[in-house]
């Protein structure tokens, strides 16, 4: 009995003015990928001898995983959270609510994009990629095979989609097959390893295309959703320890006042090293990707992959110090009706912190427009010193992107949210 997941707590009902993590993770990785797609110069940054640049070598693969992992634990809560019941209505409403949260911007994107910045894909022979855009099926092989420009961010919105299609049937299988922490931690590490296996079986096979040409990589290593699973599962799955688990600090509630400080002190403690594996997990991977992949080198442009690190190792820790981030920050408030203040200006100027929030709320629009406005921004933006050119090309970058993503999000996301099904709704 001593590892059964409990019956849920009853749930404690408070209101906070406070950030919230998982949000501010999220528009984290918005800016780490525009940094990315930016493309920081080499050796623009030497200090007594040492290059330093690589602090500016934002991972964006890195970036994408942190997305898959969040996607994962979110809509796995949607479920484990009885927000959505496992029948036909509630699978039919979850599935209504995320076409209503990406399909407007997404399709109003594609639409602008296609008349105004990408013309080509008017043209009668590129209907088919424009089909496989607009049904989610894109994987950016026009880009790397046919030189057909595109806006390089579309493919990781179509495999989350096509994660969210299977979501309902990820909870029912496993909803009554996980019934200990154990159960869930096996899952877990079968998962790891099967998709492990997969990566060794495409690296087996094409392991001298993949080392050179970048192409190969995204076809059969990036982009498909297999291939992505163990991150996407690695979040789905944390519902499981979290949602039944007992919470610590029930002793505190009903126990001793000491108990319940040393339970707060421990979490604190917590998520000061998860915050510190996430600022970690950045450098290790810039530095990686810096030194060991010889990022943005002119004659490393178009190459696949040096090291067997960036194959099978840093999907595996993203995925594991993204999960420790969500479930230390998770744990004490999952089971709560835990109310956050509404953000607004009058809750800012009370936590001026919860600024960074905003960034959050509007990374997917940030992430949609900050690909063409880089492409337009960039021959602007010229300079004999590179880190100057590059520092004007995400200024810029970052704010035209915001400003779009913010008129966006006020006339296509927010009007399309209000028509979601809640629960209550649907009772």
């Amino acid at each position: 009995m001593g590892n059964q997941l409990l019956t849920p707590l009853p749930t404690l009902i408070h209101n906070h003015n406070r950030l919230d993590p998982l949000l501010t993770l999220r528009g984290f990785a918005c800016f780490m990928v525009v940094i990315f797609h930016c493309l920081p110069p080499r050796n623009s940054i030497i200090y007594k001898g040492y290059d330093l640049s690589w602090l500016l070598c934002s991972n964006g693969m890195v970036a994408v995983w942190i997305f898959f992992v969040l996607s994962g634990y979110l809509m796995g809560k949607a479920f484990y959270t009885h927000r959505y019941t496992n029948d036909v209505p509630g699978v039919i409403n979850f599935w209504r609510n995320r076409a209503l949260r990406i399909f407007p911007l997404y399709y109003f994107a594609v639409l602008f994009l296609t008349v105004l910045v990408y013309p080509d894909w008017m043209r009668i022979e590129n209907w088919g990629y424009l089909i496989r855009v607009c049904t989610f099926t894109y994987d950016g092989s026009p880009q790397l095979l046919s030189n057909l420009n595109f806006n390089g961010v579309f493919w990781s919105l179509s495999t989350e989609v096509q994660f969210y299609v299977i979501v309902p049937f990820i909870y029912s299988y496993f909803k009554h097959r996980l019934l200990n922490r154990k159960q869930v931690i096996l899952s877990i590490l079968l998962i790891f390893f099967t998709i492990f296996i997969t990566r060794c079986i495409f690296w087996i096979a094409f392991r001298d295309e993949m080392s050179d040409k970048f192409s190969y990589v995204f076809k059969y290593w990036y982009a498909p959703l297999f291939t992505n699973l163990d991150l996407f599962l690695c979040g789905f799955l944390l519902n499981a320890l979290l949602s039944n688990t007992k919470l610590d600090y029930e002793i505190g509630v009903n126990g001793r006042e000491d108990n319940k400080s040393n339970n707060i002190f421990l979490n604190v403690s917590k998520k000061n090293i998860a915050l510190i594996l996430i600022f970690l997990l950045y450098l290790f991977t810039a530095h990686h990707f810096y030194h060991q992949e010889l990022f943005n080198l002119p004659e490393r442009l178009g190459k696949g992959f040096r090291t067997t690190t960036t194959i099978f190792i840093l999907p595996l820790v993203t995925a594991l110090v993204v999960s420790f981030f969500i479930f230390t920050f998770e744990y004490y408030e999952y089971n709560d009706f835990t109310k956050n203040e509404k953000l607004s200006f009058r809750i800012i100027i009370k936590n001026p912190v919860r600024v960074v929030e905003v960034f959050g709320h509007l990374s997917y629009g940030i992430y949609i427009w900050h690909v063409p406005i880089i492409e337009k921004v960039t021959p602007i933006f010229t300079s004999k010193i590179p880190i100057e050119a590059f520092y004007g090309r995400l200024i810029a970058t970052f704010f035209l992107s915001t400003v779009l993503a913010s008129v966006s999000y006020y006339l296509i996301e927010l009007p399309y949210a209000k028509n979601k099904i809640s629960r209550q709704n649907e009772n």
